[in-house]
C-alpha cells in the first residue's frame, strides 16, 4: 500500500470511527481475526480429515489409507505454519535492575500497577534513551502468553519530577490495563505482533516463511490502517488513565517536558558535545554525568515559550499513532504552560542507591562505543582540512575539475555546505557533463526545501544513465513526503522515460 493510499484510508477510516465507532470496532476485531483464519482453517481441515480416516474403524470398517497420508500432510503442514508464526521479539535492551537495587523505583511501580489496575510488570530495565515504553514479548508467537517488561530512560528521570515519571509509567500500564477494554488491549498488543511479523516475513528462510509472507505482506498495512484510529484514540485513553493515577497537571507537565527537553537533547546537548570532535582528539566530557547540571543550567534554553509554540502548533504524523501535543492537552482540559524544572525534585531520587552507577555505566558504554569513532572522525577531519588547504591556495579558475570535485567532497567532510554549495555552482558553470555534481546539487537543493533540485536530478540521469534509479527515486520520496503524490509518480515517469528513451532526454527536460 502506497503513503497516500494508506493516508486516505485512515481520513476514511477517522470519519467512520466518528459516525459509527461499534461499526468501526466491528471490522477492526474481523479483520484481527482474519490473521487467525488461514491458521483456523487449516486446523479444522486436518480435523475432519481425522473423523473421516478414524471413525470407520469404530464401526469395523475398511481402514482408509489415502486419507492417513492427507493427515500426515497437513499436521506438517500446520506445524510449519505455526512455527513460522512463532514470532520473537526482543526484550529491552537497557540494565535490567532488581528492588534490591532500585527499592524506591520499584515501590512507585507497584504503586502505579495497583492504583491502574494490577497490571504485571515482569522485568524492569534502565536505558540511556530519552523515552519510557514497555514492551511486550508474547512466549507462544501469535498465540500470546505475553511478558511485560518496563524500561525507563535515565535521561527522562533528570529532567522529570518523581510524579511526572510515575504518570509516564501510568501512561505505558493504561495501553496494557482494562482502561481500554480487553478488545482494545488485544488489538495494542495485536498491532506490535503483527509489525514483528511483517518484518520477520520481509527476509524469509523457509518455505513457509515465503508462503505466508505473501498473504501477510498484504495484510499487515490493512490491519495497521484499520486499527490505526484505534490505536490513536489508545493514547487519549492512557493519558486520562494516568491523569487519574496521579494528576492531570503531571501528566501534562510531562508530555511537555517530553516535546521540549527532548528536543534540546537532539538540537542542542548532543550537537555541542560531537561539534568538538574538529578540535578534541577525545570527548571532552562524559555526557550522562553532565546532563543534570545541563538541563537545569541550560534551562532557559529548553523551557522556552517559543519552543513550546512550535510544539503545539505541529501536527501529528500520518504514520504516527500518538496525537500531538495539543490535541493531547486539550484532550486533557490542560492549558499548555512553559514547564519548570526543579533538579531537587527530580526522578533521579527513585534509583538511589544506584544512581552513580546506573550513570557511570551509561557513560563507560557511551565512552567504548564512541571514542574510536571520534578519534576516527578527528583524524579524517584534520586530514581534510590539510587537503582542502592546499586545494584553496590555488584559485578555483585554476582547478581542473576533479580537482574542484574534490574541494567540493572536502568542504562537506567538515560540514562547510555552504561553500561546498557555492564551488559545486562553478563547476556546473563550467563546459562538459558533470552528472554527479548535479546528483549532488540536487539532493543538496531539495534538502533546502528548493525544487530546483528536481531539474537537476533529470540533468544527472541525462548524463549518466546509471543514476537513473538513485536520482528518481530521490525526487520521488521529496515529492510524496510533502504530499505531492502526482507530482511524485510524473517525476518517477518522466525520469524512467529518460533511461528507456535517451533519444528524447532533451524534450523530456523542457516539458
Amino acid at each position: 500500500m502506497e503513503r497516500h493510499e494508506f493516508s486516505a484510508l485512515i481520513g476514511r477510516l477517522e470519519r467512520q470511527a466518528d459516525d459509527n465507532p461499534q461499526v468501526y470496532a466491528l471490522k477492526v476485531g474481523a479483520l484481527a481475526a482474519l490473521g487467525y483464519a488461514s491458521i483456523f482453517l487449516l486446523a479444522v481441515i486436518i480435523l475432519v480429515t481425522f473423523w473421516y480416516t478414524f471413525s470407520p474403524l469404530l464401526s469395523g470398517e475398511r481402514f482408509r489409507a489415502p486419507l492417513v497420508v492427507a493427515c500426515a500432510v497437513g499436521l506438517v503442514t500446520l506445524v510449519g505454519m505455526i512455527r513460522a508464526l512463532w514470532v520473537r521479539i526482543a526484550e529491552p535492551s537497557g540494565l535490567r535492575v532488581s528492588p534490591e537495587e532500585t527499592p524506591r523505583l520499584f515501590e512507585a511501580i507497584d504503586e502505579v500497577a495497583e492504583k491502574i489496575g494490577g497490571v504485571r510488570v515482569d522485568s524492569v530495565s534502565v536505558s540511556a534513551e530519552f523515552n519510557a515504553c514497555i514492551v511486550q514479548t508474547p512466549s507462544w508467537g501469535i498465540f500470546g502468553n505475553y511478558r511485560n517488561h518496563l524500561e525507563i530512560g535515565l535521561p527522562l528521570a533528570m529532567v522529570l519530577t518523581t510524579d511526572e515519571l510515575k504518570a509516564v509509567i501510568a501512561h505505558e500500564m493504561g495501553h496494557l490495563s482494562q482502561a481500554h477494554g480487553k478488545f482494545g488491549a488485544w488489538i495494542y498488543r495485536q498491532r506490535v505482533t503483527w509489525h514483528a511479523l511483517e518484518s520477520k516475513f520481509s527476509n524469509p528462510v523457509g518455505i513457509f516463511d515465503q508462503i505466508l509472507g505473501a498473504f501477510y505482506g498484504w495484510y499487515a498495512p490493512y490491519f495497521y490502517a484499520y486499527s490505526f484510529v484505534l490505536a490513536r484514540n489508545h493514547e487519549y485513553v492512557a493519558d486520562r488513565a494516568a491523569a487519574n493515577v496521579t494528576s492531570p497537571a503531571a501528566i501534562g507537565a510531562a508530555l511537555t517536558k517530553l516535546e521540549l527537553a527532548g528536543r534540546f537533547l537532539s538540537e542542542v546537548f548532543w550537537k555541542r558535545l560531537y561539534d568538538q570532535v574538529e578540535r578534541q582528539p577525545d570527548p571532552p566530557y562524559m555526557p550522562h554525568a553532565l546532563m543534570p547540571r545541563a538541563f537545569k543550567a541550560a534551562e532557559q534554553q529548553w523551557a522556552r515559550p517559543d519552543w513550546l509554540q512550535q510544539s503545539l502548533r505541529r501536527y501529528a504524523a500520518d504514520e504516527d499513532t500518538h496525537p500531538s501535543l495539543a490535541e493531547r492537552l486539550a484532550a486533557l482540559d490542560i492549558e499548555p504552560a512553559t514547564p519548570v524544572h526543579d533538579p531537587d525534585r527530580s526522578a533521579l531520587k527513585l534509583f538511589h542507591p544506584s544512581t552513580s552507577s546506573l550513570v557511570k555505566f551509561f557513560d563507560d558504554e557511551w565512552q567504548q562505543d564512541t571514542a574510536p569513532k571520534w578519534r576516527k572522525r578527528h583524524t579524517e577531519i584534520a586530514e581534510a582540512k590539510a587537503k582542502l588547504t592546499l586545494l584553496e591556495d590555488a584559485q578555483n579558475p585554476a582547478l581542473n575539475e576533479k580537482e574542484i570535485w574534490e574541494k567540493v567532497l572536502l568542504l562537506l567532510e567538515i560540514d562547510r555546505d555552504v561553500e561546498a554549495k557555492e564551488t559545486l555552482e562553478q563547476l556546473l558553470s563550467r563546459d562538459g557533463e558533470h552528472p554527479k555534481a548535479h546528483l549532488l546539487m540536487g539532493r543538496m537543493l531539495l534538502d533546502r526545501n528548493d525544487d530546483r533540485g528536481l531539474k537537476h536530478l533529470l540533468l544527472a540521469i541525462e548524463q549518466d544513465l546509471e543514476l537513473a534509479d538513485e536520482a528518481g527515486r530521490a525526487g520521488y520520496v521529496y515529492l510524496m513526503r510533502r504530499g505531492r503524490d502526482k507530482e511524485a509518480k510524473r517525476f518517477w515517469a518522466k525520469a524512467q522515460d529518460l533511461y528507456e528513451n535517451p533519444r528524447h532526454m532533451r524534450d523530456s527536460l523542457a516539458d
